[in-house]
């Protein structure tokens, strides 16, 4: 009797599609490639033919239109995105976070990226303490056996990058048992706003060797440098109130900033890692990666201003919205210290007239650099009965970063009179030195080390149509401030102690497949806690725990007509305990030059979101592919019910693109994409307007201060191919539309750019 063959476990990604936007295996749920059918979580897909087609210059660009993700608050410096709710910052390659959970420093270019994989919710396997929402998972490009290809590529736009890029990638040695690519990338960027730039290069060399049949070595390096632009964000008219949406001042152009090339974010990379994968046995197979990286980042200055002499503005203690014009402070001031109601009396402080306002100018400085390593150890088994199929993951992961921090008070600026913007200066900044004490600058150095061990079953029954999966991560780790400069700390915790966590994440989830092309799933995955940035070492309670909850997800999948038509709908509930959220107050304080002592700079909430997402991809023949995806989404403070900043409660996207293979217009495509995104709340608002019962004997939440519209914008693209050409021009934000990009506080706001034309000419060889 024939055995049956066991297919062996893949810590890499081996399918073929028939259509280059479509994937059908993520490894991003267990570490090795399961098909997105079989997996018990939501999980997308972002190909590296539609990150090229799509002409996006930063990740989130491709995959808003795969899956329901959206601008979070920083648009530039960072990859700051919201997930189901949730505002992640952190930077993820090949399944590694690098830098820690607060330090972000510029938008990954997308030259050296394989694909992107976006996990939904919390997954207590590949990140047991990540944010829970989830996450987007870059897979970096790696050499390619028995394949000699190259390509090279031209890209130029109104008011985005300029690049000129190339990828080389041979095989060679005996038997092609060795390869080796080389991608490369050079920018320079001016953007729609004044004095706004990105210049910068990415070199990534990597090679694999083949050792024996069962064990392939790879290496991968990258290399990055990147200057820009430090914080471009305006304030806001100060006539707009709670129920009013972010535009700039009346006297400011739309393109304007406060800053020039001395405003800057300086971010270096340096990163190497070794991969090697094993097959130990006819049904195991192993992964040992090992990572080791340096990042550097330093800002000085900055573009942003804060608005004087525009008369007043306060929160209303009875409504919480904000009123511009009129002062309750020292009302509620006194309200709260004598509960007489007749204290509770505004006064009056209008909005004054635009040429006697005053932009006043304070920035920081900060230096941060990282030194890590990451190793991780997978071993991976199959196994074949009578009655069902086993895969069996079992592995660790540990992690060391240090991490030193410099940071004095900030410097100013003079001042700019709005009747007056050419007169604007910029003189040096002189910071003052950084010294001991509690609001005397940082120089702190921190360290954090982690362990991760975790096993994860996956089984299989009744010819495949049933599956159950779960896991446990058991997570350890250690913060701890090794500096002795005495600077910052805090009053509260004088002697600086070490955070220790010890917890677990679990995972389970179940499938069913009533026909083989349509799955049914549940999972739940929960998260024990997770780490202070490492930014915080000495500065974080001992006994606080961060972050802990998790998200019941239920829905369905599909992949049908031949695979051609791939979507899945599910619904989610994710509660979390602890998270940590920007103070908006703390950073219009500082851009105003006014004290912040005894401001947090980020707040801990309890939160609950809620909601449901479909998405889809139809490949409707060989001419054209539809994607879309629809998301819903209600994420509140509790008790108060207070919106976050930045969490639209409603997005949708949809791309489409028609290639034209026969007659005379043979070669030319045309793509269009349109995404919407809801309103935002523009900052965060925390607490109740008194701290003693109003006269009514209620309390009263404080809302936002003010909203960002929501918007729908429109690419349209068209592109040529004639043998190994390929030539592209897409019209981004096609109608023109004018709209604020994103917002942190009433003291930083981003416009989005006007219509911007972006070509490429591209040529494979």
């Amino acid at each position: 009797m024939e055995e049956e063959t066991i297919n062996l476990p893949q810590f890499t990604i081996t399918e073929t599609v028939g259509n280059p936007y479509q994937s059908r295996q993520a490894l991003s749920a267990s570490r090795v490639a399961m098909d997105i059918q079989d997996i018990p979580q939501s999980i997308s897909v972002v190909t590296s033919d539609f990150i090229k087609d799509s002409m996006s210059t930063r990740m989130l660009d491709a995959a808003k239109y795969v899956t329901p993700i959206v601008e979070s608050t920083l648009p530039y410096g960072g990859d700051r995105y919201t997930i189901r709710g949730f505002s992640v910052s952190a930077e993820f390659i090949d399944g590694t976070m690098i830098s820690g959970a607060d330090g972000y420093s510029m938008s990954l270019g997308t030259y050296n990226i394989e694909r992107l994989e976006i996990i939904k919710g919390p997954n207590a396997i590949l990140v047991p303490g990540g944010s829970p929402g989830g996450v987007m998972n870059p897979i970096t490009k790696a050499p390619i056996f028995g394949k000699n290809q190259a390509s090279t590529e031209l890209t130029f736009g109104q008011y985005s990058d300029r690049v000129f890029s190339f990828d080389i990638n041979r095989s060679f040695g005996k038997d092609g048992k060795a390869a080796a690519r080389l991608v490369y990338a050079i920018w320079r960027t001016e953007y729609y706003v004044k004095n706004q730039y990105r210049n910068g290069y990415e070199i990534a060399p990597s090679f694999s060797y083949k050792l024996s049949p069962d064990h392939t070595l790879t290496i991968k390096t990258d290399f990055v440098q990147n200057r820009e632009t430090n914080g471009t964000g305006m304030p806001i008219e100060p006539t707009v109130g709670s129920n009013g949406y972010a535009q700039l001042p009346r006297n400011l152009p739309r393109d304007w900033s406060f800053a020039n090339d001395t405003d800057t974010r300086h971010r270096s990379t340096e990163r190497i890692s070794v991969e090697l994968l094993s097959t130990l046995s006819d049904n195991v197979s192993s992964r040992l990666f090992v990572m080791a990286n340096h990042v550097r980042r330093y800002d000085i200055g900055g573009g942003s201003a804060g608005l004087t002499n525009a008369g007043g503005g306060s929160r209303n203690p009875f409504t919480g919205l904000y009123e511009p014009g009129v002062n309750w402070g020292t009302a509620i001031t006194n309200y709260n210290a004598s509960g007489n109601p007749a204290d509770l009396v505004p006064t009056s402080a209008p909005v004054t007239d635009p040429s006697t306002w005053v932009y006043v100018r304070n920035n920081g400085k900060n230096d941060l650099e990282y030194t890590e390593a990451h190793v991780k150890n997978d071993y991976a088994a199959n196994f074949d009965t009578k009655w069902f199929k086993s895969t069996t993951l079992l592995g660790f992961a540990a992690n060391t970063s240090k991490v030193r921090w410099r940071s004095p008070l900030s410097s100013s600026r003079p001042a700019v009179p709005a009747n007056n913007l050419g007169s604007i200066t910029y003189p040096g900044y002189n910071f003052p030195t950084i010294l001991p004490g509690a609001n005397l600058g940082t120089d702190r150095t921190g360290k954090l080390d982690d362990l991760q061990v975790f096993g994860y079953e996956t089984l299989k029954f009744w010819d495949d149509r049933v599956q159950l999966s779960g896991g446990l991560s058991r997570f350890f780790g250690n913060l701890s401030r090794t500096d002795t400069t005495g600077t910052a700390v805090p009053a509260a915790l004088p002697t600086s102690p070490d955070y220790h966590l010890t917890t677990n994440a679990t995972s389970f989830g179940v499938v069913v497949k009533p026909i083989k092309a349509v799955s049914l799933f549940f999972s739940r995955n929960t998260t024990g806690g997770t780490m202070p940035g490492s930014l915080n070492a000495g500065a974080t309670d001992p006994n606080l725990k961060l972050a802990t909850g998790g998200q019941k997800e239920y829905g369905v999948k599909t992949s049908l007509l031949d695979n051609r038509l791939t979507a899945s709908f599910a619904y989610f509930d994710i509660a979390q305990k602890n998270f940590s959220v920007t103070n908006s107050e703390f950073f219009r304080l500082q851009a105003l030059g006014q004290s912040t002592a005894g401001l947090p700079q980020f707040l801990l909430f309890d939160l609950n979101s809620k909601g449901w997402e479909f998405e889809a991809t139809y490949s409707m023949n060989k001419n054209l592919t539809i994607l879309g995806n629809y998301s819903s989404v209600k994420i509140r403070q509790p008790i108060t019910d207070v919106r976050l900043r930045g969490v639209p409660d409603k997005s949708a996207a949809v791309y489409a693109d028609y290639r034209f293979t026969e007659g005379a217009i043979k070669g030319f495509g045309i793509n269009v994409g349109i995404d919407y995104k809801s309103d935002v709340a523009g900052e965060n608002a925390s607490g109740f307007t008194t701290n003693r019962p109003l006269p009514n004997g209620s309390y009263v939440a404080q809302q936002p201060s003010f909203l960002v519209a929501g918007r729908t914008l429109m690419n349209v693209g068209v592109t040529y191919k004639y043998e190994d050409w390929n030539f592209a021009v897409t019209c981004m934000n096609a109608l023109d539309k004018e709209y604020i990009l994103a917002a942190g506080s009433r003291g930083a706001v981003n416009v989005g750019q006007p219509r911007d034309f972006r070509a490429s000419v591209g040529y494979k060889f």
